[in-house]
């Protein structure tokens, strides 16, 4: 039976070394004196040799006479058997009789063993502890203390030296990343804990929100919570202070490999599971370490160690510049982006060395834009329909959950298995999906903005303003004009008037709230709604901001900075009497705008009229007078045909359904100017996730003022 038979044997208290011992013992002997010493025969393995054999647990004299059971080499058996130090790699039916050996031994020596737990061996395991590095001071760029995240490589991808209770030798302990299953990552449900203390609440510092592999290196994103421990753990992080995180594997699978004398050698895991990761005072394996991030580089260790694919990264740049298979063999050996960014350039050079060129530009999109943007094209197809942009073709299949699991993908997380809300509330915490549907509701706000700007715009001219304060306006004069100068006489000194007028910006807006059930529902549509329905209130406002202006006072306009109203008889552009829209008003009307004089009241500055504004009430015969006819006498000539365009605006109905303007070009003469905040024409859009609620909240905000400036360039009849 593979398993040896239980006996009885004095025991030691002595500190034990698995590999001393075995060198004691002599080559070339029968089954029955190795038995003295193992707990475990290889039936399928000579029984002469020491290779046949594990879970050595008695201590050897030097004469090579196996004595004492060694206590503390029976709980290491028991350990392994219980899937410590990588598990016992013997048949399950065996793993009793091994157990009930080594447990029999610790009776003996007055303790009581610790428990079996189910399964082991290939195909059954238990939890391996592997202690990983965080870094210092230096390697703390990964922290984001807003969120309370940090990233750390769980595994570097290198082999680990273990110690093997069993053969009391060292192997490397390899994990094959197809085999690893992250699905208590992707579920939300890996602890964070405090050095590996699972006895209550409090030393859960927080859990384990993302995993990504990285060549042959798995990241972990690490969350903490608000307890006072994991309060200290932030704190020492952004500070600088090393801590070192340890991870909870349970093994199942693996292969084993011999080395010299049959010895383990390398054991690499085939199929694993992490069960948890641990904040604990002393790091082990230098190659798992926090992440610094350097120009697109991921720094695993104080050496600089990194996980870099040379090749792929040669490959994406050599086909954005168009560089051929022979840069990529160049730069496959590269050990940073930079450096492959370097040979890139240098091979640039080269090239053009050889077939000089005026120039050559080459422009590198990031390829994180490339899919935000993509996914923002085929989420706006979804509501507008026609032929999509080649950018959003591989979107074009997505519900608002599919984009919300696609921006999860773009940053390395496993969701396998994991609900469409889960998946949801996992993106609106991230920057990429609140982003990109903002970027849809922009483009819908603009579309809807831009496409009937409002009417008194046209009169207006449009300019910025810095800030909120109070924007004054400065008018020069034209001069007194030019005088004749008499021959040896000086020229004669003119003077230029100036006249200031002022008004402010403001700021008019709104919200609008996306919940997580709307997203999880796929309510593209209510979000299209909201932004198309706030660009036309954008429009609706300016229009209403205008009108009212000019309509202000009963009619009369503004009281300028003379102390006189917009339209007022001392100003000239007035109406004596109204009158319906005719050719004949109308030619009253541009003479008078064409006699305005400057403000020195001498220099003539000949307004000539652009627009005809009425109300929609007079729009047909406003339209009527400005339409080009071919008329069949002289006298029926429209002189104002072509000269002046029509337009009419709802809002100036609330005022009169009957007034009606001339208004000159506001490149020339400008009486209105309409201003945006600098930096912020039109509509914006910001967007803010809501934790207590779950909802993406958007908002439309409108910075604008207008005020009049001058009032040559307008004229008012009250019409009829």
């Amino acid at each position: 039976m593979p398993a040896i038979s239980v006996h009885h044997t004095a025991t030691s208290d002595a500190a034990w070394d698995a590999g001393v011992n075995e060198k004691r013992l002599r080559s070339g002997e029968d089954g029955a004196y190795y038995a003295r010493m193992y707990a475990w025969r290889d039936p399928g393995a000579d029984e002469t040799t020491k290779a046949a054999y594990k879970f050595p647990h008695h201590e050897v004299s030097e004469g090579g006479d196996p004595g004492a059971a060694n206590l503390a080499g029976c709980s290491a058996g028991i350990a392994v058997l219980n899937g410590g130090r990588g598990g016992a790699n013997i048949p399950d039916g065996d793993r009793a009789g091994v157990y009930n050996h080594l447990a029999a031994h610790l009776r003996d020596g007055g303790k009581e063993p610790p428990e079996l737990m189910r399964g082991s061996g290939s195909g059954q395991g238990g939890a391996e502890r592997l202690r990983l590095a965080v870094a210092g001071a230096s390697r703390t760029k990964s922290l984001n203390r807003a969120e309370r995240t940090f990233r750390a490589v769980a595994l570097s991808g290198q082999p680990i030296p273990r110690y093997d209770a069993l053969s009391g030798g060292e192997f490397l302990l390899k994990f094959d990343p197809a085999g690893a299953n992250l699905a208590r990552i992707e579920a939300g449900t890996a602890p964070l804990l405090n050095a590996h203390s699972d006895a209550d609440l409090a030393s859960k510092l927080g859990y384990v929100a993302g995993a990504e592999w990285k060549g042959p290196a798995l990241i972990v994103e690490c969350k903490l919570g608000t307890s006072p421990a994991a309060e200290q753990v932030l704190n020492d992080l952004a500070a600088g202070i090393p801590a070192a995180i340890s991870l909870g594997v349970l093994l199942r699978e693996w292969q084993d490999s011999p080395g010299a004398e049959g010895r383990l050698a390398e054991r690499l895991v085939t199929s694993w599971e992490i069960y948890e990761a641990s904040i604990v005072p002393v790091p082990a394996d230098a190659s798992a370490v926090t992440l610094s991030f350097e120009r697109g580089n991921m720094t695993l260790s104080s050496e600089n160690q990194t996980v870099f694919d040379a090749r792929a990264a040669a490959t994406e740049i050599g086909a954005r510049l168009g560089l051929g298979a022979d840069f990529v063999e160049r730069a496959s050996t590269a050990k940073s982006a930079a450096e492959v960014r370097g040979l890139a350039q240098n091979y640039l050079v080269e090239r053009y060395n050889q077939a000089p060129t005026r120039s050559q530009v080459a422009v590198l999109h990031d390829e994180g834009d490339t899919r935000r943007e993509g996914l923002t094209l085929a989420l706006t197809h979804r509501l507008r329909g026609g032929e999509p942009d080649e950018r959003a073709k591989p979107y074009l299949h997505l519900r608002l959950p599919d984009a919300a699991r696609e921006c999860l993908r773009w940053r390395g997380s496993h969701l396998a298995g994991m609900s469409d809300a889960r998946v949801v509330n996992l993106a609106m915490s991230t920057s990429d999906f609140p982003n990109i549907l903002a970027n849809v509701g922009n483009k819908t706000l603009l579309e809807a903005y831009q496409a009937t700007p409002a009417v008194l715009k046209a009169i207006c001219r449009i300019t910025t303003a810095a800030d909120f304060k109070e924007k004054r306006v400065l008018r020069f004069g034209e001069g007194s004009g030019l005088q004749q100068k008499a021959e040896g006489a000086s020229y004669v000194y003119g003077s230029i008037a100036e006249q200031s007028s002022s008004y402010s910006i403001r700021t008019y807006g709104r919200i609008f709230a996306m919940t997580r059930e709307m997203i999880v529902n796929d309510d593209l549509g209510a979000l299209d709604q909201f932004f198309r329905a706030a660009g036309r209130l954008a429009v609706e406002f300016e229009g209403r901001m205008l009108a009212d202006l000019l309509t202000a006072n009963g009619g009369l306009g503004p009281i300028m900075s003379d102390g006189v109203a917009l339209f007022h008889a001392n100003h000239g552009n007035l109406a004596t009497s109204g009158g319906a829209i005719s050719v004949s008003t109308l030619d009253v009307a541009r003479a008078a705008l064409r006699r305005q004089k400057g403000l020195d009241g001498a220099v003539i500055i000949d307004a000539t009229p652009r627009y005809l504004v009425a109300p929609v009430s007079k729009q047909a015969a406003a339209e009527q007078v400005t339409a080009a006819i071919t008329p069949a006498q002289p006298a029926d000539v429209n002189p104002f045909a072509g000269r002046l365009t029509a337009l009419a605006d709802p809002h100036l109905d609330d005022a009169s359904t009957t007034a009606w303007y001339l208004a000159a070009d506001p490149a020339n003469v400008p009486v209105f100017e309409f201003a945006y905040l600098e930096g912020a024409q039109g509509p914006q859009t910001e967007q803010q996730t809501d934790f207590d609620t779950d909802t993406l909240k958007f908002k439309v905000r409108l910075d604008v003022g207008a005020g009049a400036v001058d009032w040559r360039g307008i004229y008012r009849n009250p019409g009829a």
